[in-house]
């Protein structure tokens, strides 16, 4: 039983720094400047270990993606809990969806779905199920946060289109720097966000369920 424990233990150390030792290189070099050689290196073990857990470097991305989407959303929660309570609802629901993005990790998660649209076995192993996990992750995250609203399917559709013009920006950002631009896409996203939240509080929630109910 100790042997099998330790094994265990491990497995589990090397997986760790073969999925830390991933990340790193994929915000320094991208998916592409991402080799075996380089992962392995950084990591500081051998090749033949990876591929003992691992059929290929694109199977290692899968737990690469959760671990990232993981990382976000711990730092999130973070965020939340310090987030000011006078702070109105709106601005700290913009706020946090910005630190999302803004997360290193997230260039590793945006490195990930842009490969994935040009390298099929990339996109089987990791797209749907990281993109998903993210979205889901982003539902539970806001329903805990905000549960007056968390049974509304029209606030959950407001957000999560709100956090694809975050992507978007995230992207750009990457590219160039626009800060003016991004404020003034900050407040109209504020500005659409009350008029949901006003409306809700007003006509009252749909009874529908949002995590089964979205359409995306």
């Amino acid at each position: 039983m100790q042997t099998r424990r330790t094994q265990q233990s491990r497995r589990e150390s090397t997986i760790g720094k073969l999925v830390e030792a991933a990340i790193e290189c994929l915000l320094e070099f991208g998916y592409h400047g991402t080799s075996v050689q380089l992962i392995c290196s950084r990591a500081g073990v051998s090749q033949g270990a990876l591929f003992r857990h691992f059929a290929t470097k694109n199977e290692l991305m899968l737990p690469v993606g959760r671990k990232v989407v993981d990382d976000i959303f711990e730092a999130g929660l973070k965020l939340a809990a310090e987030m000011p309570s006078t702070m109105p609802e709106e601005e700290r629901i913009v706020a946090l969806m910005k630190a999302l993005v803004l997360s290193p990790r997230h260039i590793v998660l945006m490195e990930l779905l842009m490969a994935a649209r040009t390298t099929a076995d990339l996109r089987e192993i990791f797209l749907a199920s990281s993109s998903n996990y993210f979205r889901d992750r982003f539902v539970a995250l806001m329903a805990s946060l905000f549960p007056r609203y968390a049974i509304s399917t029209g606030f959950f559709a407001t957000l999560l289109t709100m956090m694809t013009t975050f992507h978007g920006m995230a992207l750009y950002r990457m590219l160039n720097e626009h800060p003016e631009g991004d404020k003034m896409r900050e407040q109209w996203l504020q500005t659409a966000l009350r008029s949901e939240l006003e409306r809700i509080r007003a006509e009252g929630a749909d009874s529908r369920n949002p995590l089964y109910q979205l359409p995306f």
